[in-house]
């Protein structure tokens, strides 16, 4: 994958691009720094792409990262998302200036009830796609959803183009740079290997 004129490209051609009107556009242009690392907290693509979609959301990313693989760019890389919220890492307030955002298809923490395992929309989960840990944020065990081999392949390859295109100092997830308010991408994610993959390191 490489990245031309803030786009992400594929085998030379542009992946799907279907805008969001969440960001501030050509307002306020960024350079980012971070890789911020999301779950969608549903298992849906379509889902998702739809609620960025939509105004009301007030809420965006740069990319969406379907359980298959499927690549979908909401907003150019260089324009600010609406992804982190209020948050902080370091002395830096506020990531949405500074950090590409990339929301993988994931239903997160889940609940069991009678016998299934649902999110916080009551949509059930395979057990096959479900896990238990203990988020390094908390405590107590709980389930989560786990991740496919064909999105952590993609996010890989997405993250390599950043960090060659970009000045990108560190990959973090959302629950490093809002702990207690976020819980993304949880303990299913492997982040450090994922950032071992994605730097190059051993």
């Amino acid at each position: 994958m490489e990245i031309k004129n803030n786009l992400l490209f594929k085998d030379n051609s542009q992946v799907e691009y279907i805008q969001s009107p969440n960001t501030n556009g050509q307002s306020r242009l960024i350079v980012p720094s971070y890789v911020i690392i999301h779950y969608t907290a549903d298992s849906s693509m379509e889902g998702a792409i739809d609620w960025f979609k939509n105004p009301v959301a007030e809420a965006s990313a740069h990319l969406v990262i379907g359980r298959d693989g499927r690549i979908v760019q909401m907003v150019p890389f260089n324009q600010r998302a609406w992804h982190a919220g209020n948050s902080s890492w370091g002395n830096i307030v506020g990531l949405n200036s500074y950090s590409v955002g990339i929301e993988l298809v994931n239903a997160g923490k889940l609940v069991k009830k009678q016998g299934n395992y649902v999110n916080w929309a009551g949509h059930v989960i395979p057990e096959d796609e479900v896990i238990q840990a203990i988020h390094k944020n908390e405590t107590s065990p709980c389930f989560w959803h786990e991740y496919t081999q064909a999105q952590f392949d993609a996010a890989i390859e997405v993250s390599k183009a950043l960090v060659s295109t970009y000045s990108i100092l560190e990959i973090l997830g959302h629950d490093d740079i809002a702990p207690g308010r976020k819980t993304d991408p949880g303990p299913a994610f492997p982040m450090s290997a994922f950032t071992s993959r994605v730097f190059g390191r051993a």
